[in-house]
């Protein structure tokens, strides 16, 4: 699907938004490591992003199309410019064991159990009226000029399309920024959640459930 973006302080951006395939792997993981610097330095170490980077591409690969279901990218001057996933019920989680094997050939048995403890510690259950938005990610050189309002409007088109009754995200409290665009797309903040756990290893203790319903 090709839109144009419009901000304020821009020139319009052509995009392409398209759901993601499998030659997206590396250009969606290099995206997501600058993106979630935080929550790849908890996973990997602090100079551990390649090899992180190689073993969630190993994991996906093990794992196939499956692994990318639900994730949305963005294309523009030939790059993945940004990402959005919505999650499902129906999709449901993989339990072939495919990503804990491929994260102990990369990454030896310690850094599996590291890598995979700090990348659950924002599990959500999800439920059957609900469309999960995670892997929100915007390039650093595209940001604020529409880019994420796009994505976002698409991750609702396809929900809405599932016959969702909601979509629901959580965001860190302290991403102000983060906060205002998604309460600028309709989003409402409905709960706090508090783990001193993520606090300790993500550096971010409180995160907040916003919910858009989409039966109005």
């Amino acid at each position: 699907m090709l839109v144009t973006t419009q901000a304020s302080s821009a020139p319009p951006l052509a995009i392409d938004i398209r759901p993601a395939r499998m030659d997206d792997i590396y250009p969606i993981l290099r995206l997501h490591r600058e993106a979630f610097a935080d929550k790849f330095g908890a996973a990997f170490g602090a100079n551990g992003a390649a090899r992180g980077i190689e073993a969630m591409a190993e994991a996906w690969r093990r794992q196939g199309i499956s692994a990318l279901r639900g994730m949305i990218v963005a294309v523009a001057d030939g790059e993945v410019i940004g990402t959005i996933s919505l999650r499902t019920w129906e999709m449901g989680n993989d339990s072939s064991g495919a990503a804990e094997l491929a994260f102990h050939q990369v990454l030896g048995i310690w850094g599996a159990l590291r890598s995979i403890f700090a990348l659950s510690l924002l599990d959500h259950q999800i439920e059957r009226g609900e469309g999960y938005i995670t892997d929100v990610a915007v390039h650093g050189r595209y940001r604020r000029r529409g880019v994420a309002r796009a994505l976002l409007a698409r991750a609702e088109e396809d929900a809405r399309l599932r016959n969702k009754r909601y979509l629901g995200l959580y965001v860190s409290a302290a991403n102000s920024a983060a906060r205002r665009l998604y309460t600028r797309a309709g989003f409402a903040e409905r709960q706090v959640r508090r783990s001193w756990l993520a606090g300790w290893v993500l550096r971010q203790h409180k995160w907040i459930y916003m919910r858009k319903d989409l039966t109005e």
